[in-house]
């Protein structure tokens, strides 16, 4: 199975080596894995999570901004989360078995993710009470 430096992303036919023949970068051989179970954790509790804690911060953004879009219309929603699950699940189990480069998780990145998702669901709650006292207000209004 191929490897990938872990600086540069060059597919290296010995992982032994050691030295990158692209970059010069130095390695030694880890045994640093994807935990499966977390992936899939983070991405069935937040959409585009388990993205983010494989290192994919753009897709994890993709991920999330497709499930809220998505779930307009509900099932195309559904569809994108259960695919994040999976996507998830899947890119852990490719890096750990070294046909993608593996990448660090970034709890900071992780951490701002869902804040900014909590964020904007309160965002959306504030608006939607706000609209229901509005129609509300002008439903009184007429009497």
């Amino acid at each position: 199975m191929p490897n990938y430096c872990p600086n540069c992303g060059t597919l290296l036919k010995d992982r032994d080596g050691a030295v990158c023949p692209q970059c010069g970068t130095r390695f030694q051989h880890t045994t640093k894995e994807k935990n499966l179970s977390i992936a899939v954790i983070c991405a069935a509790s937040c959409p585009g999570l388990g993205q983010v804690y494989n290192g994919e911060i753009g897709k994890g953004v993709l991920v999330l901004v497709g499930t809220a879009v998505g779930m307009l219309l509900l099932i195309p929603g559904l569809l994108v989360y259960i695919y994040g699950i999976y996507d998830g699940y899947r890119t852990a189990q490719k890096m750990n078995a070294g046909e993608v480069p593996f990448r660090e998780a970034s709890i900071p990145f992780m951490l701002l993710f869902i804040g900014i998702l909590i964020l904007g669901t309160i965002v959306l709650v504030l608006l939607a009470v706000s609209a229901a006292f509005m129609c509300l207000q002008g439903m009184t209004a007429g009497f």
